[in-house]
């Protein structure tokens, strides 16, 4: 061994030329192995990390809005673009055609004489856009964020508009534009004829119709919306058939010349009976439809109005106590009570049911003048109590101390009926008690907003009509309610800013819209007392102060900056049936478009800093001018059928209508 041992160290050669291949061999995979690291990991994060710095302020390249093209475009340079490509939208809205008939719907719904009652009917979130756009390939994960860049390299990404409906002011807009050419469905109808004591009925026939779909037509433009498609969108119609046809009402028209000899129906509320009179409930029977069959009924619309007016009578708005301060002392003014309210709807159902299932075999053969049911046979209304939300017992355990906030707006200039809703909503909101931890809303509190609470009406734009409507001046108390809580430092969970600049809400920045049941101003008082609200006028100043416990916040709020200005496009002219052919009557002034921002901060006696940033968006809008036209008769016929175009456009010549 020892021998072999030495000569393997006499001849060298032999060792070496044993290793050198193997380390050769490690050395080379070592190389490899290094250089596959180096193309998987170290290129790919510095090619990462490259691409991230040169586009660290800007969108990745392959983005697009539609067939806008934002990628590599900082987000002030991509919203800009985006403000100016959709500005058709906000300057001329979107179009709805049905052959040679257009109607654009707008933004806004806009008031000649009030800004108070302009309200948003869509809106274009262009920010929340941008920012989507800028958040592609932001993950904060490594390999997603890589495999989006490539992604957006080689294919792009197309994102779409985002957008908000007012379902509701659309539909109107588009009926008020466009109703007048549909052919209603009719369903079969039943009349009672009365001749001296003979009583029989009548029923008529059925008749199918053609209505536009409105709903699809809506899904159809906003989705041209959403990728920026400013083509008009056809409406077409739909045929519609009638529910309730003559030849399955036999036995219903039979039932209901039986029921024509009731001789009242008799309802109550606490110790007061009214009568449905016999010449009512004919009046008011009709078909209706049931999933088995058809049945005889009370109509509903006819019902329910002679309902509300019993409710003139029944209903009792609640009252929470209101307070007001005096020399320094809070005094009662008003008593709390409790309130009730007639369910309309659920009071009809029962008398509805009370007719359609009376027994035939207790319908008198005759009505005597003096003719009473028994107390059993008498409905009893659906009445809902309301007890007041604050039942006061103390005054001098409220809390209530000193000043703890206070807001002021301008309306000078405001017409007659805009400061007559004023005083009347700033008079509803007088005295009114916050209780702690309660989150206060000024659509609730005000409540119904009606010629029956007071208010006066003022003139709004739909399309091409001009329709009165309640809530004028009412954003004058929303906006002064914004200032009053922000000044207090309360919380406030909610707030929409107008669509464009008003002159009675400078500076611009801190106003608030309401329109009942939404927009809606709200804020929480988080104080350890109650909130007591005083409301006042002094000149053309509305006023609200919030008296309570000061519980040692602090709030700075600085003055509103405004910014990125945009000029208002050319007037825009409206085509009405309302003023005489040919009369032009200019009815808004144009409005430039900007942002406006504040910051507000609250420091908390314990020393608790909190900043906020509240922002606005304002549109640029056009002066409008409403000029008067022919009316456009009805055709003489709608169409059974409407042929289109290969397009799916109706054609004109296809199916001729006269304007």
């Amino acid at each position: 061994m020892r021998k072999e041992k030495n000569k393997n160290l006499a001849n060298p050669e032999v060792k070496i030329a044993e290793a050198t291949p193997r380390k050769f061999i490690i050395k080379k995979w070592h190389k490899i192995v290094i250089a596959i690291f180096l193309l998987l990991i170290v290129l790919p994060t510095a090619t990462v990390f490259a691409f991230e710095e040169v586009f660290s302020d800007k969108i990745f390249p392959g983005v697009k809005i539609g067939d806008l093209n934002i990628g590599g475009k900082t987000n002030d340079h991509a919203f800009n673009l985006l403000n100016e490509t959709t500005r058709t939208y906000n300057e001329e809205g979107v179009t709805f055609i049905y052959q040679n008939k257009k109607a654009s719907v707008v933004p806004l719904v806009t008031a000649p004489t009030d800004p108070d009652l302009s309200r948003s009917v869509f809106t274009l979130d262009n920010k929340g856009t941008i920012e989507e756009a800028m958040a592609l390939g932001r993950s904060g994960n490594f390999w997603n964020d890589l495999k989006q860049h490539f992604y957006l390299l080689l294919f792009g990404q197309k994102l779409k508009l985002k957008y908000q409906l007012n379902e509701e002011e659309i539909l109107a807009v588009l009926k008020e534009n466009f109703g007048y050419l549909e052919k209603p469905i009719k369903d079969a109808q039943l009349e009672i004829i009365t001749n001296g004591r003979t009583v029989s009925t009548k029923v008529s026939d059925e008749e199918d119709g053609q209505v536009f779909d409105y709903s699809s037509a809506i899904d159809e433009a906003f989705a041209k919306v959403s990728v920026l498609d400013t083509t008009p969108t056809p409406i077409d119609f739909v045929a519609g058939k009638a529910k309730i046809k003559k030849a399955e009402a036999t036995l219903a028209a039979d039932r209901a010349k039986k029921l024509a000899g009731l001789c009242l129906i008799s309802v109550k509320e606490n110790k007061k009976i009214w009568n449905i009179t016999q010449d009512q409930i004919r009046l008011w029977m009709e078909f209706q439809l049931t999933p088995n069959s058809v049945i005889a009924g009370l109509n509903k619309e006819k019902t329910e109005e002679y309902l509300k007016t019993l409710a003139k009578t029944i209903d009792v708005a609640p009252q929470n106590a209101k307070f007001t301060i005096e020399n320094g002392v809070v005094k009662e003014f008003q008593l709390h009570q409790g309130g009730k309210e007639l369910n309309v709807e659920a009071s009809y159902n029962i008398i509805n049911d009370y007719l359609i299932n009376f027994d035939e075999t207790k319908i008198p053969a005759s009505c005597p003048s003096n003719y009473k049911l028994d107390n059993s046979d008498i409905i009893q209304l659906i009445v809902k109590i309301t007890a007041p939300q604050i039942p006061i017992g103390s005054l001098n355990n409220l809390g209530i101390q000193e000043l703890v906030g206070e807001g002021i707006s301008d309306f000078s200039g405001s017409p007659v009926n805009r400061r007559h809703n004023i005083a009347v909503g700033a008079a509803k909101l007088n005295g009114v008690l916050i209780a702690p931890g309660e989150e206060f809303s000024t659509d609730k509190t005000l409540g119904e907003i009606s010629g029956r609470t007071g208010y006066l009406q003022e003139l709004v734009i739909k399309g091409d009509k001009t329709i009165p409507e309640y809530g004028g001046g009412l954003c004058q108390i929303g906006t002064t309610m914004f200032r009053v809580a922000l000044n207090a430092g309360l919380p406030i969970t909610e707030r929409r800013p107008h669509s464009y600049r008003v002159v009675y809400y400078e500076p611009a920045g801190m106003d608030a819209t309401i329109y009942s049941p939404s927009p809606d101003l709200k804020f929480i008082n988080d104080t350890p007392a109650y909130l007591l609200l005083q409301t006042k006028i002094d000149g053309n100043e509305l006023i609200f102060e919030l008296w309570g416990t000061p519980d040692g916040r602090k709030v700075e709020i600085t003055t509103p900056r405004v910014f990125n200005f945009v000029s208002p496009g050319p007037t825009k002219i409206v085509e009405t049936t309302d003023l005489a052919p040919g009369e032009k009557k200019c009815t808004e002034r144009a409005h430039t478009g900007a942002d406006a921002a504040f910051e507000r901060t609250i420091a908390s006696k314990d020393g608790e800093i909190k900043t906020e940033t509240w922002t606005s968006h304002y549109v640029p809008w056009s002066a409008v001018c409403l000029v008067g036209k022919e009316p456009t008769p009805p055709p003489t016929e709608p169409p059974a059928t409407v042929p289109t175009s290969p397009s799916g456009i109706p054609d004109p010549a296809l199916n001729p209508l006269t304007f």
